[in-house]
């Protein structure tokens, strides 16, 4: 299932600057564009939309405005080309905020607070029950392409300086422009631990864990005794001793 967009922007440019970013992620479909709030209405209330993508400042009626108009309200991403509306946009329950002009870049990291989840604060029970819901990919730009991985194909991540090199079960390592802490906020955690501060690993692809050493495939990754007792609480809890 795809998440349903809508663009609410009263700049025809900004407008397509968005579209071509949904078009670009698999995940996504663009249900349609409205260049106001009264239109965005009507189209809220005729179609299902998961995300809306929604200008702060319009004529007549504002973003946040309709932000207090809206009941049963979708995911709502603000753009705006105002940063001191930062601020007051976070009362309104919003994913994120986006200053233009926006970046590829900086709307991948705001859509990826959807598509994956970020904190389930589920037990092991909950978690199975909606594992089928659960987004189980996530998108890397680099060499100026989109790439998507499902996360289960991710064996471990490499931290080196501002890039990071992602190991995968079918792949070549890709390497991305991204910070290893920034992405391993990224990450469901309850698949994927930082082992060391340059690895994150994929909890269900380990080995066998020796020492200050655990193997994915062929690799030894280290296991630094900051992130150990981490370690050794999803092992014990799993039931692996």
């Amino acid at each position: 299932m795809k998440y349903q967009c809508l663009i609410v922007d009263d700049e025809p440019v900004a407008q397509q600057i968005l579209e071509k970013y949904i078009n670009q992620i698999e995940a996504l479909h663009l249900v349609t564009k409205c260049s106001n709030a009264f239109e965005a209405m009507n189209i809220l209330h005729q179609e299902r939309v998961d995300i809306l993508f929604l200008d702060i400042k319009m004529p007549t009626l504002s973003g946040l405005e309709m932000l207090k108009t809206i009941q049963n309200q979708p995911k709502v991403i603000l753009t705006t080309a105002f940063s001191e509306f930062a601020v007051e946009s976070y009362e309104y329950d919003v994913v994120d905020y986006l200053l233009k002009p926006i970046s590829f870049e900086r709307f991948l990291k705001t859509v990826n607070k959807i598509l994956l989840p970020q904190d389930l604060g589920l037990t092991n029970e909950q978690f199975r029950e909606n594992a089928i819901t659960l987004p189980t990919f996530i998108f890397f730009k680099a060499d100026k392409k989109i790439y998507k991985y499902y996360l289960n194909d991710i064996l471990f991540i490499e931290g080196s300086g501002n890039y990071i090199k992602v190991h995968t079960q079918k792949d070549k390592p890709l390497m991305v422009l991204d910070k290893l802490t920034n992405f391993f906020e990224k990450l469901p955690k309850k698949q994927f631990l930082r082992a060391h501060k340059s690895f994150i690993i994929n909890i269900s692809h380990i080995i066998k864990i020796e020492g200050n050493m655990l193997l994915i495939r062929d690799k030894e990754i280290p296991i630094s005794n900051t992130f150990k007792k981490d370690l050794e609480d999803v092992v014990q809890s799993n039931h692996l001793l």
